[in-house]
């Protein structure tokens, strides 16, 4: 736990190019990834639909999502004639959201944890996208995430207690916000590579839901994803499933074309190996990208300091046998 009366307003570390060196070894880097692996492993084997106990502290951590999710309703999105992003209305919600956001935040914190309110909120703010732009991408996600990392390191969420309800409860509801926000705003996708990125705006439900099908009773292969009917059934029960979902509720077209980094990936053949693909290219997509890291703040929950932990080896091309992929994703090769 960190020290309760040690807190600053987090800053921008990362300002040009050559910071980013600092980043990799850094304290922070390596608590996020740590904790990314920690609550992956979690739900290994695990589907959304199983009775996982949540604390009251993760309860009312939902109740704040819900309680956002309901001012949606107060910001109709506004006509926007021919334009295809950004529905204005949209600054209208994140407005209040700036307005009320800490008092929310505040209220289910303990006296003891209050202190760091200055600390944690920009993370918070910062995890429903971008109010100037209108967009929304895997830089705002990992402010969510790096947001809960900070609970845990003030003692507000245990650990491992609370890990499998803040994967498939806490953060499976703020899932379903953000995409709520996604589709009634027109939200464009922040830095989207097109078809060679995982996905417009999400990377973690592809993590998580690799973990979550490891060892499935059901025996679903990577290769089902591509079956719309496979897809309804079992969206319910895996966070991955329910990824793809969403992608076929928003897309048109063949998915090789408008997915192909997924489509890739569906001929890996097993989802250990999706899985741990996932992490290799989620650090190369994500984190080794300075377009989206150059917005991260650090400050002593989340230390730009030097770590001594050594960094992770670099990811690799994946290998796949679909007639019409173009081999553009960075998860491991196939090998048995």
């Amino acid at each position: 736990m960190a020290n309760l009366t040690d807190f600053v307003v987090p800053k921008r570390e990362i300002l040009t190019v050559f910071d980013i060196n600092k980043w990799y070894k850094s304290e922070a880097y390596c608590s996020y990834l740590n904790f990314l692996k920690r609550i992956n492993n979690s739900v290994r084997g695990l589907p959304s639909t199983s009775d996982v106990e949540i604390s009251t502290n993760v309860q009312q951590l939902i109740n704040v999502l819900q309680t956002l999710d309901v001012w949606i309703e107060d910001f109709p999105p506004e006509d926007m004639g021919d334009q295809r992003f950004g529905n204005k209305a949209y600054r209208n919600w994140y407005a209040r959201l700036e307005e009320r956001a800490e008092e929310l935040i505040k209220d289910i914190l303990t006296q003891e944890t209050r202190p760091a309110l200055i600390e944690i909120m920009p993370y918070f703010k910062d995890s429903f996208g971008n109010s100037t732009r209108i967009d929304y991408g895997t830089g705002h996600e990992a402010a969510f995430l790096i947001f809960l990392l900070c609970l845990y390191k003030i003692g507000f969420l245990n650990e491992p207690n609370d890990d499998k309800a803040v994967v498939l409860r806490l953060f499976a509801r703020y899932l379903k916000l953000v995409r709520r926000l996604q589709v009634v705003y027109r939200m464009e996708p922040a830095g989207s590579r097109g078809v060679h990125a995982l996905d417009d705006y999400q990377f973690t439900p592809f993590m998580f839901g690799s973990s979550q099908l490891i060892g499935n009773p059901q025996r679903l292969i990577p290769d089902y994803y591509l079956k719309p009917e496979m897809v309804e059934v079992y969206q319910s029960s895996n966070l991955f499933f329910e990824a793809i979902q969403f992608i076929n509720e928003t897309k048109i077209g063949p998915f090789y074309e408008h997915s192909n980094q997924l489509y890739n990936i569906s001929a890996v053949q097993t989802w250990e190996k999706v899985n741990s693909g996932m992490f290799k290219m989620y650090e190369g997509e994500v984190l080794k990208k300075f377009p989206v890291v150059q917005h991260f703040l650090f400050g002593n929950l989340f230390p730009i300091r030097p770590a001594e932990a050594s960094m992770p080896a670099p990811t690799v091309p994946i290998a796949s046998s679909h007639e019409h992929e173009k081999p553009v994703a960075t998860l491991e090769p196939i090998t048995e």
